[in-house]
């Protein structure tokens, strides 16, 4: 007597299961490949709003005279891939120290621009340091990369290490970097890499993102993908084979974190774009040497939210490190 075969449907069902959560995760990594293509080169940056009035806002366009008031010059980074327009601002007179030989440079986020350092400049001003705000590669007035794109730190390193050299033969032996979203992840790099990462003395972040995979997953998680951890995770080796280039290299974290020197970091909760786990990652690989300033707010929107004290901590920082040059 031949057996019967027994029921077909949880087989079926298990196949059906299975081809569903292919289906997925193809579709998650897809759409986080097609996501990083789109935030890498900038195609997905454009903004179409009318800039704000306001200097102090996100978005804002035009030189620090027309900004602040502040007086300024206009200088030309050599970087390795050509001349990027910079300005230099000096400190306010009245609190200038040319003996503690500090200044500082400002390196703006992935879309962003030289102004975004207005959100920084005049606590950085009144505190009597000079500053550089600089562009770097991929900015529409700057070289265009060879890659096309941004690979947050991976090169952009070498134009703020540039920049750095310029600072100095101004005579800035003792340099600050101030760095919002990306900027961070650049200086992160420039510390890891650059022969000249001694002459920095303090570091200033905003909103820093410093674990480009860890960004990658926080804003597909937002989006409520299907099985989308493990889509941005596959997003990264198959933008390696698509593009090149290897994100997943572009974790500036670890040298943030050996960086010997004070570390002021703003954060907001609401931050769509960059993880709060990245300041608590920091905060729980450092030994010390970290103020964080936790703000409500949303992507850079630490400084509108809490104004005078993000001033209040630049300046202290800066009067700290000018007290330390004293004999």
């Amino acid at each position: 007597m031949t057996p019967r075969p027994g029921p077909r449907w949880p087989r079926r069902l298990i196949v059906g299961f299975t081809l569903l959560a292919g289906l997925a995760i193809l579709f998650s990594t897809w759409f986080s490949h097609r996501l990083m293509t789109g935030v890498l080169t900038g195609a997905a940056l454009s903004q179409h709003m009318a800039p704000p009035t306001d200097p102090t806002q996100l978005g804002y366009r035009g030189d620090p005279q027309a900004a602040f008031g502040y007086a300024y010059q206009t200088l030309a980074v050599e970087t390795p891939l050509g001349p990027a327009p910079a300005w230099l601002v000096p400190g306010a007179a009245e609190a200038t120290r040319p003996d503690a030989k500090l200044g500082a440079i400002f390196v703006h986020g992935i879309g962003g621009a030289r102004e975004d350092g207005y959100l920084y400049l005049p606590a950085l001003h009144r505190s009597g340091i000079p500053v550089l705000l600089i562009s770097y590669r991929q900015d529409p007035d700057a070289p265009m990369a060879p890659e096309g794109m941004h690979l947050f730190g991976l090169t952009e390193w070498q134009d703020l290490d540039a920049a750095v050299e310029m600072l100095r033969a101004q005579g800035m032996e003792r340099v600050v970097l101030v760095g919002a979203s990306m900027g961070g992840a650049i200086i992160g790099q420039f510390l890891a890499r650059s022969d000249q990462a001694p002459h920095v003395v303090g570091v200033i972040l905003d909103a820093p993102a410093l674990n480009f995979p860890a960004v990658l997953r926080h804003i597909t998680d937002r989006l409520g993908l299907p099985l989308r951890s493990l889509g941005a995770r596959l997003a990264i080796p198959a933008f390696t084979l698509t593009h090149g280039e290897n994100l997943g290299q572009a974790v500036a974290l670890p040298a943030i974190a050996a960086f010997d020197g004070p570390v002021l970091v703003f954060q907001g909760r609401a931050d769509r774009l960059v993880p709060v786990t990245i300041v608590q990652d920091l905060l729980a690989t450092r030994q010390g040497g970290t103020t964080v300033l936790l703000t409500p707010g949303d992507h850079l929107q630490s400084a509108t939210q809490d104004p005078a004290r993000v001033a209040n901590l630049i300046a202290s920082m800066i009067d700290d490190l000018k007290a330390a040059a004293a004999p």
